[in-house]
C-alpha cells in the first residue's frame, strides 16, 4: 500500500532524481506481490469453506457431513485451479504427482484387458495396457484440449502408469481449425468424420462438448439412430448445464456408463484438476484412471457438489483482474511494464505453488495464514482487505454464479 512505501521512504532521501527514482522502483517491486500472500492464502480458504449444501432444517447452515468431507477436495481443487490460472499466464507449472500406491492398483486393474485390433493408421496397442478409443462430438478449445492431452507423445508414459494407452482420437470436424489442427499433429493417431455418429462408432469413450442448446438434439439424434452400444460406449458430458440423468434418460446407456465432467483449457499440458460426477473410481473400469493421468481428478457424488465445485474455476479471471492491478499499480510507481508483468506473473505463481504442496491438507490454507509475521506487511496488507470486506465480496460473487449455475 502507499503508507508501507512510506513507511520504507521515511527515513533515506536523495537529492538525485535518477538514484530516487531507481530506489522507488526497487522499493515497489520489494512490497509486491509479498504482502499480498495473505490475501492470495485467504481467497483460497474462502472458496474452500464454499457451501457445498445447505441443511433442509436449518437453511442458512452448512451442511456438516458434506463440508468436512469435501473440504480437503474443493481446497486441492481450489489450488490446482490457480495453479493452472497462473501457469497459463507465466507458462511454467510443475505436473500434479500422481502416488505411487494409485498408480499400482490402477496399473493391476487393467492388466487383465486383451489387445484389441490394430486402428488405422495408429500404433499397434501396447502390450499389459487397455487401448482406449476415443471420441469427441464437437471440436472447441475444451475438446482439442482434452484430446491433445491424450495424444501428446511425452504423456504416454502417464498413461502408461494407469495401466492405458490411446489407440485412437475420433473427432468431428467443426471446428474446423481445431480438428484439422489435431490431425496435423498427430497424424494416425486423430481422424476427422463429418457426423457424430461415425466419431461414436469409431469410439468407446465419447466426449460431448457441445454447446448447452445443441445438446439434446445431438443425444436425441444418436439414440434415434440406434448408434449406443449399451455394454461398451462411455458418455462424458463436458456441457456445464447438463445433467446426468437427463444424459442417462436421452442416451438410454446405462448409470454406470454416463458421467459429466468439467475441466480448463490447460489439461492439454496435463495441468490443473478435473472434476468429475458421479464418482468413476467403484463405476467405471478406466474413466478416473484417464483423468488422473491428465493430471488429476476430483469425484463429486452429487449436483449440489459438482455445482459448488465449479465456483472456482470461475474465479479465474478475477484472479487475473488481482494480478492486472498489481502490475497497474507498479507502473504508476515508474515501474516500466514489461519488468512489472513479469515480476507480478513469476511472483505470484510462487505464491500459488508454495500453497499447492500439501494442499489436500484441508489446514493448509490456515497455516499458511498464521505463518505472515505478526506486524508486518503481509498480515497488514491481509488486515486491510478484510477490513475494507474484500472477502465478503469474494464470497458474494461466489454465490452470485452459483445461483446463476442453478437456475435461481
Amino acid at each position: 500500500s502507499s503508507s508501507d512505501l512510506r513507511f520504507l521512504s521515511r527515513n533515506r532521501k536523495s537529492t538525485n532524481p535518477s538514484e530516487a527514482s531507481e530506489r522507488r522502483e526497487a522499493k515497489c517491486l520489494m512490497l509486491l506481490p509479498w504482502p499480498t500472500i495473505g490475501s492470495v492464502y485467504q481467497e483460497s480458504r474462502a472458496a474452500m469453506h464454499f457451501p457445498i449444501g445447505t441443511d433442509k432444517r436449518s437453511p442458512n447452515t452448512m451442511l456438516g457431513k458434506h463440508h468436512r468431507s469435501r473440504s480437503c477436495s474443493a481446497g486441492f481443487v481450489t489450488l490446482l485451479l490457480l495453479v493452472e490460472a497462473f501457469a497459463f499466464f507465466v507458462g511454467a507449472f510443475t505436473p500434479f504427482q500422481i502416488t505411487e500406491s494409485s498408480r499400482n492398483s490402477l496399473r493391476q486393474r487393467n492388466m487383465s484387458v486383451s489387445k484389441k485390433e490394430k486402428t488405422d493408421g495408429g500404433d499397434e496397442p501396447t502390450p499389459g495396457l487397455q487401448p482406449i478409443r476415443a471420441g469427441f462430438v464437437g471440436c472447441g478449445v475444451i475438446a482439442s484440449s482434452i484430446a491433445t492431452g491424450l495424444a501428446a507423445p511425452e504423456h504416454r508414459e502417464h498413461l502408461a502408469r494407469h495401466g492405458l494407452s490411446i489407440a485412437s482420437i475420433s473427432v468431428t470436424r467443426r471446428s474446423e481449425s481445431k480438428s484439422k489442427k489435431l490431425r496435423d499433429d498427430f497424424p494416425g493417431l486423430v481422424t476427422v468424420y463429418d457426423s457424430p455418429e461415425d466419431v461414436v462408432i469409431n469410439a468407446d469413450i465419447i466426449f460431448v462438448c457441445v454447446l448447452p442448446e445443441q445438446l439434446d438434439t445431438v443425444l436425441e439424434d444418436l439414440t434415434k439412430k440406434g448408434i449406443w452400444r449399451k455394454d461398451e460406449h462411455t458418455l462424458v458430458s463436458l456441457v456445464s448445464t447438463s445433467n446426468v440423468d437427463d444424459l442417462t434418460q436421452k442416451s438410454g446407456l446405462p448409470s454406470n456408463r454416463v458421467y459429466k465432467m468439467i475441466c480448463l483449457p490447460p489439461i492439454a499440458k496435463r495441468e490443473g484438476c478435473a472434476l468429475v460426477q458421479p464418482p468413476a473410481s467403484q463405476s467405471h473400469p478406466y474413466l478416473k484412471d484417464l483423468l488422473d493421468a491428465l493430471g488429476g481428478c476430483v469425484e463429486c457424488a452429487n449436483d449440489d457438489v459438482m455445482s459448488a465445485m465449479m465456483i472456482p474455476g470461475c474465479m479465474m479471471g478475477p484472479m487475473y483482474g488481482v494480478m492486472r492491478n498489481t502490475r497497474d499499480w507498479l507502473v504508476k510507481q515508474g515501474v516500466p511494464p514489461k519488468d512489472a508483468s513479469y515480476f507480478v506473473g513469476r511472483s505470484y505463481l510462487s505464491i500459488v505453488q508454495d500453497a499447492e504442496r500439501d494442499c489436500r491438507d484441508p489446514n493448509r490454507f490456515d497455516a499458511l495464514i498464521e505463518e505472515q509475521t505478526p506486524g508486518g506487511l503481509n498480515e497488514q496488507s491481509l488486515r486491510n482487505l478484510e477490513g475494507q470486506k474484500v472477502f465478503d465480496a469474494y464470497d458474494k460473487a461466489m454465490d452470485d454464479v452459483l445461483a446463476r449455475l442453478q437456475g435461481k
